[in-house]
């Protein structure tokens, strides 16, 4: 198997959370063709984006769909409760970090100019992505964000505080969640983690390398 992505990714970088904490060795590797929208890579998945695993011939695309296969496929680490309510619980926190928080800070990364920000457009994200975390911040548990143990959903959680705190400052944000004192508590339990420190790493370095190639 092989995961076609990069750190910088919160997509990729959430497959990349499960696939260590499940201890597998699954390599990530760049999309083949030099990039996105190559035809080698739009053989693999033809919406050009990553992350995509090719399970052994098979291809998975999709991070909530990547890691739910990887919880079917490995169950012997698992990484979502046995009881069937709780599993729903961190399924329901993963998808409101998809759809109320990362969807709106996605669209302010091409707004970190400041010379070509869309103010009101930067302001109408913020707010979203306000309101998304409101809604978090009531979802998540402790220590952990679905209870006692890690899960999927703490996978989704992590590259999106990665990004709340290495981003949002250049917007005004310096202190985000400040706000939301249930949510910092699970991001600081879950950097306690040697393996999430190891990809926060390597997310850190990936986005430093992004910035310099944009000058």
């Amino acid at each position: 198997m092989k995961l076609y992505g990069a750190a910088l990714s919160p997509f990729a970088a959430r497959c990349l959370l499960a696939i260590r904490w499940k201890g597998l060795d699954i390599p990530l590797v760049p999309p083949p063709g030099g990039g996105l929208k190559s035809p080698e890579y739009l053989a693999i998945n033809p919406y050009g984006k990553v992350p995509a695993l090719d399970a052994d011939g098979g291809i998975v695309i999709e991070s909530e769909v990547i890691v739910e296969f990887l919880e079917d496929r490995f169950p012997e680490t698992p990484l979502l409760p046995a009881d069937p309510l709780a599993r729903a619980h961190s399924r329901a926190i993963s998808r409101a970090i998809d759809l109320y928080v990362m969807a709106p800070m996605t669209t302010l990364f091409g707004q970190l100019n400041p010379a070509t920000r869309d103010r009101a457009l930067v302001d109408v994200k913020l707010a979203e992505m306000r309101r998304g975390l409101d809604g978090l911040e009531m979802l998540v548990r402790a220590p952990y964000a679905a209870g006692e143990s890690r899960s999927l959903a703490d996978c989704a959680l992590v590259p999106l505080v990665f990004y709340i705190e290495g981003l949002m400052p250049a917007f005004g944000q310096t202190a985000m969640l400040a706000s939301y004192p249930k949510v910092a508590a699970v991001a600081a339990k879950t950097k306690e983690d040697p393996i999430v420190q190891q990809l926060m790493q390597e997310m850190a370095a990936s986005l430093e390398a992004f910035r310099q190639r944009r000058g």
